[in-house]
């Protein structure tokens, strides 16, 4: 048993914490999933406005290019051309709203010659008017914090050439997306997003907790368990020991006396002088009273060792205790032993094998007729409170020492004269058999036994 203990407790304690790895490794993947998915959200929201701004603004750079040739001014100066009333006509039909901010034509110096804020045309755009480029595929994208054209706003600006041949560059058409709706347009689609994943993350979290407090609760218990389980059978163990070392004195005292009653007697049947009758039927009386020892003392250990549940029936403790006295009272009245009882107004009902209850308060009694001896006295009381009754058994009999107090109840730990050595082991098995509890401790010069029960169901009822 000691040898494997440790290999069990090494593998469960690697079973631990493989279940606890597996557990934060899912909560970790499931935070990596909502980091990965509020990625992709970002990057498509921003992809799907952007891609929409470069297709709007290559149709609308295409149909600038049909006017200008429908017109014939390829070769026609900005400045002329923005003076024509059908180019005034085709700009005042552009649906340019939030969140778009601005469309715009800059010629190939940088001069912006066309805006849909008259106060902007004229202006130049500086070099590095941008900050970075945001385009994968189609017409530049750049993404500009403020210009010539936006003024102070974030900006997502698309530049489409403007050819009026294929190698005569007129300038470029610009038509901007506020970058600030496009960050909270992104950030509201990822909150909806995060909102769903925290209430995954707060379930994974409750599962993962729920099951680490699993794990510490099993921990826990597998550790009293263990404690429990040691600590019963380093108990049984030293019982266990201390019945066959009981059982090797109290077996040995009878079959000594078997064996020198043995010898006498074939002495006798031997010998020129046999014994007298008188004297052969004595030695016969002792050799029964050995057997009948060795008798008792193995209906006792069998009774000690049957650790299976009795009968449990319901009865009045207090009338037990009066049917036991009655069967002792001739006993005690044969050894002048003094006689006080007390018992209580209503029924002391408990639930127990009544057999065994009866045998526990023989051997009870029995005890302490033995301690009281001829001319003493034994005080018995029958107590019942709310939550149970209780006998006490007081004699007259000297003080036990605190040692021997401690191991009374033990077998083969009552005093030699009380009878096989196990009657008291029994009284404490059969009480707490019953749900109660034996104590024995002193009072004044004597000592007492003391026996609590629990009361039975229907009589706490009818105590309330």
């Amino acid at each position: 048993m000691p040898g494997n203990s440790r290999p069990r407790s090494e593998s469960t304690a690697w079973a631990y914490a493989i279940v606890t790895a597996a557990l934060v490794l899912l909560l970790i993947e499931v935070v990596r999933g909502a980091a990965h998915e509020l990625s992709v959200v970002g990057s498509q929201t921003r992809h799907e406005q952007l891609r929409e701004l470069q297709s709007q603004s290559l149709e609308r750079a295409k149909g600038l290019e049909v006017l200008l040739q429908a017109h014939q001014a390829e070769d026609s100066s900005w400045s002329e051309i923005r003076e024509q009333p059908w180019l005034e006509s085709y700009w005042s039909q552009l649906d340019v709203h939030p969140p778009q901010l601005y469309a715009a034509i800059v010629d190939p110096t940088g001069r912006i010659v066309v805006h849909t804020d008259p106060a902007r045309r004229g202006r130049r755009l500086e070099s590095g008017w941008y900050e970075r480029k945001a385009s994968e595929k189609g017409p530049e994208v750049y993404f500009a914090r403020h210009s010539a054209l936006s003024g102070r706003q974030a900006t997502y600006d698309v530049a489409v050439p403007v050819h009026a041949s294929d190698d005569n560059l007129l300038g470029e058409y610009h038509e901007a997306l506020d970058a600030d709706w496009l960050e909270s347009t992104i950030a509201a689609r990822q909150r909806g997003v995060g909102i769903r994943w925290l209430w995954v993350i707060a379930l994974v979290s409750v599962i993962d907790l729920g099951a680490g407090g699993a794990l510490v609760f099993l921990a826990r218990t597998q550790d009293r368990l263990r404690s429990t389980v040691g600590r019963q059978t380093r108990h049984r163990a030293r019982e266990l020991s201390q019945i066959g070392a009981g059982l090797a004195h109290e077996i040995r005292n009878p079959l000594h006396a078997l064996k020198i009653n043995l010898h006498t007697l074939r002495r006798s049947f031997t010998s020129r002088s046999p014994l007298p009758p008188d004297q052969l039927v004595e030695t016969i009386e002792q050799s029964e009273c050995a057997i009948d020892q060795l008798d008792e003392l193995m209906r006792d250990l069998v009774q000690f060792t049957d650790r299976a549940a009795g009968k449990q029936a319901e009865v009045d403790l207090a009338a037990e205790v009066k049917a036991t006295l009655t069967l002792l009272a001739d006993s005690f009245q044969q050894h002048e032993i003094v006689l006080t009882t007390a018992f209580p107004q209503r029924e002391a009902t408990i639930s127990i094998d009544p057999v065994r209850l009866r045998q526990l308060l023989l051997n009870v009694l029995t005890m302490a007729q033995h301690r009281a001896s001829s001319g003493g006295k034994i005080d018995v009381e029958v107590t019942c409170a709310d939550d149970g009754a209780e006998v006490v058994v007081a004699d007259s009999g000297s003080r036990l020492s605190e040692a021997r107090r401690a191991q009374i109840f033990e077998p083969f730990q009552a005093p030699a004269e009380t009878g096989s050595g196990l009657g008291l082991a029994l009284v404490q098995v059969y009480v707490e058999e019953a749900g109660g509890r034996a104590i024995w401790d002193d009072i004044g010069a004597s000592g007492r036994c003391r026996l609590w029960f629990p009361l039975a169901l229907a009589s706490k009822g009818s105590s309330l």
